[in-house]
């Protein structure tokens, strides 16, 4: 780790005995390719079986432990797994577990060339929250507190992944979401035609009503002119958003949806810096943006994301990965919405997400407020 000149003074025990160097004696990495209850299918993914995970376990030289975790699609988690073993874990060994900023920048430099997003941005996410975790469970103290700390509270919506279920299905899982407490449901677009994919929407207004609001995703089902069409077509059910219509990456596209459509714009989970959401804001491309710690890079850009997004005077919302973001969105005062997704880990961790008449409810607990089940989780190991 960093040693300031008063180490070199004969002051560093009298630091140590203090805590201020909680050096790292131990990386663990963990992969898994975990089973859907059901296949589900959305545009850009195609049918999913069951996604992957890779779990980080860090431990300090006073065997602090802090976990941490990515998600993905299938069969690409022993990838990101590789990249922590052979390029982070190196870094982190006897560092300063609580130089958080300076431990994401060596990981970032490192991986600079090949990296600056994609996989590099999932595989920093796992230690990312495993430093932020081992921070919590050291100071005893929730990260949503540590993070800033504005309510415990969020209001979530449910998540379906359902382009391939037919109408029927999809009007029955709307039905369980509202007993479950929901009071808010996204359903997915990208069937052969638009109009099929209105027919689709307007039943599920019609069988949820108007007092459960509705969100559609497209998964980047189109191009700019078959997304403004849409767009103004969906307005006739009144859509909080229509979330990722076109590719995530075209700026201007996404400014014109949002300036000449009728319907507000989402996007965001496929950005994987704070230099592209950045673009997105400048660009004025968007409602509702959408980071995912798992794919920006972990709890620390996610934070500094919120911030710029509140600097646009732009709500924060999230994708996926409910049981950890409902942390981050709890400590930011622009929060709007965070989805709880069909990409749940709920059956694996000692204390699943908390859903209250429409809000998610932030644990006390130290850390990321949960434990994962490694017992449960074996019999899917990959790595």
């Amino acid at each position: 780790g960093i040693r300031d000149p008063l180490w070199s003074r004969g002051l560093g025990d009298v630091y140590k005995r203090q805590g201020v160097f909680m050096n790292i004696k131990n990386v663990e990495i963990l992969a898994y390719t975990v089973p859907l209850k059901e296949p589900v299918k959305a545009y850009a993914a195609g049918l999913m079986t069951g996604f992957g995970v890779v779990i980080v376990k860090i431990t300090d030289e006073d065997g602090n432990v802090g976990q941490g975790y990515t998600t993905m699609h299938s069969n690409q988690e022993l990838a990101i797994a590789r990249i922590i073993e052979d390029t982070f874990k190196p870094i982190l060994l006897n560092s300063d577990s609580t130089l958080i900023e300076y431990l994401w920048r060596q990981m970032w430099k490192q991986t600079h060339y090949a990296g600056r997003g994609g996989p590099v941005s999932f595989a920093i996410a796992a230690v990312d929250a495993a430093l932020w975790d081992l921070m919590g469970q050291r100071l005893k103290e929730p990260l949503w507190k540590l993070l800033g700390g504005y309510s415990s509270k969020v209001k979530v919506y449910a998540g379906n992944i359902d382009l391939n279920f037919p109408i029927e299905k999809i009007k029955d899982n709307a039905t369980k979401n509202i007993e479950q407490g929901y009071k808010a449901i996204k359903m997915r677009l990208g069937r052969e035609t638009l109009r099929e994919d209105l027919q689709r929407v307007e039943a599920v207004r019609n069988h949820i009503g108007d007092s459960i609001e509705l969100m559609a995703d497209a998964n980047e089902a189109w191009r700019v002119d078959q997304a403004l069409k849409a767009s103004n077509e969906l307005a006739n059910f009144n859509l909080t958003w229509l979330e990722e219509p076109i590719t995530p990456d075209d700026y201007r596209g996404y400014a014109y949806l949002k300036n000449n459509g009728a319907t507000p714009i989402a996007a965001g989970e496929n950005l994987h810096t704070l230099k592209e959401f950045q673009e997105l804001f400048y660009h004025n491309g968007v409602d509702f943006p959408e980071p995912d710690y798992t794919t920006c890079g972990g709890f620390t850009p996610f934070m500094k994301i919120a911030k710029l997004a509140e600097a646009y005077n732009l709500p924060v919302m999230s994708h996926g990965a409910h049981d950890v973001h409902i942390q981050l969105l709890a400590a930011c005062p622009n929060t709007a919405y965070m989805e709880v997704h069909a990409f749940g880990i709920e059956d694996y961790i000692t204390n699943p997400l908390k859903i209250e008449n429409g809000y998610g409810i932030a644990p006390d607990l130290p850390g990321i407020g949960f434990e994962f089940d490694l017992e449960k989780l074996k019999k899917y190991k990959t790595n």
